[in-house]
């Protein structure tokens, strides 16, 4: 697979594992690239497919509120996928945050007028302070034209020579680790997945979306999805009928791309729809408030270079929450005879487009 250049709707019931594929296109896989950055860093620069991740998995779940009636057969299968926006915010971050150099970096902010024992002691020294350093590029989904630099405006370091506290001159350094927008100016996250629904008991229907495990590559590991949720409309329990059809909603997913990435979604809201035309040939107009969450734990090896040239691996883990907490749904849901259409577009501050098909009977 060459470059990322876009992601496209190849197949939709293989579209997340296709995406998701994509992450390793470039020459370092995506382990390598998050082992240049310390721990800051590395949540800074993947900080938006975080969200971007979370906001998808909580898309397309609902294409109309349930029936208010005791029991009915309603099962609908189908492809739902989905895509949520970058903005140019999005696309670069910053930090300040401790860093620790690496041998041949903590040697070039030795000054020269160090040398000897003296001078590799310091070295060795050096490499465990971690200095607090500014931390600057492109993120995941930024330009791969740029590069995320490590700058350091210099001091002093206090160190400990033949039992002795000594101050050292350390020189100022900026540093490209070579680390690119990986997804390369990705304008949007796309993912889906086959969704299936079952109804109605006493209002409520209970919807599925599960991908069997995909080995990606040897680097990236396998992508394993699963997710489920319920639909209810109180109204049933109303004794009358309502003008529009409401629901109660609740659904929740997890999404594991390996050893690297483990994002989880869940989401709570408030549906309301209203079908015009017969049962063969309608249009059902859907409304929807959200409340969601979503949280994706990130593992990676972080490397560094030791004085004799070798590679130090330490491993590193961190969770970081999605930025979306509410949105607002507007979407329309079209059958013709057994064919079910549909398309929303969610309002919030990581916006989403959603487009599901699937067979309804």
């Amino acid at each position: 697979m060459g470059k990322f250049r876009s992601a496209a709707f190849v197949v939709l019931t293989i579209l997340m594992a296709s995406v998701v594929n994509s992450l390793h296109a470039q020459s370092n896989d995506l382990q390598s690239t998050l082992g240049k950055l310390a721990t800051s860093a590395a949540q800074g620069y993947v900080a938006p497919v975080v969200s971007g991740f979370g906001a998808d998995l909580n898309s397309g779940w609902v294409h109309r509120a349930p029936g208010a009636v005791p029991f009915s057969f309603d099962l609908e299968i189908g492809v739902v996928g989905s895509g949520a926006f970058f903005s140019s915010p999005n696309k670069s971050f910053a930090v300040s945050a401790p860093y620790n150099f690496d041998y041949n970096s903590a040697e070039k902010i030795l000054p020269t007028t160090y040398t000897g024992a003296f001078r590799d002691s310091v070295i060795q020294q050096i490499m465990n302070i971690p200095f607090t350093v500014s931390i600057s590029g492109p993120t995941i989904v930024g330009s791969n034209s740029d590069s995320v630099r490590v700058s350091f405006s210099g001091g002093t370091a206090t160190v400990n020579y033949q039992g002795h506290q000594q101050s050292v001159t350390v020189n100022p350094i900026d540093i490209n680790t070579g680390v690119t927008g990986f997804l390369q100016n990705l304008p949007a996250l796309p993912m889906g997945a086959p969704q299936i629904t079952l109804g109605t008991v006493y209002g409520t229907s209970v919807a599925f979306r599960f991908l069997p495990s995909v080995t990606l590559d040897s680097k990236l590991g396998s992508l394993n999805y699963f997710g489920f949720g319920l639909q209810h409309n109180p109204a049933v329990w109303f004794g009358s009928e309502l003008p529009v059809d409401l629901s109660l909603s609740f659904f929740t997913q997890t999404l594991k791309v390996g050893s690297i990435f483990k994002s989880t979604a869940n989401t709570y809201g408030i549906f309301a729809s209203k079908r015009f035309g017969p049962g063969a040939l309608n249009i059902t107009p859907y409304l929807g408030l959200s409340v969601e969450t979503s949280q994706m734990t990130v593992t990676y090896n972080f490397e560094t270079t030791g004085p004799a040239g070798e590679t130090i691996t330490t491993p590193v883990s961190f969770d970081l929450k999605g930025e979306n907490s509410t949105r607002l749904t507007a979407g329309l849901s079209l059958k013709l005879v057994f064919i079910d259409i549909s398309a929303d577009y969610s309002f919030a501050k990581y916006s989403t487009a959603s487009v599901g098909v699937g067979v309804i009977i």
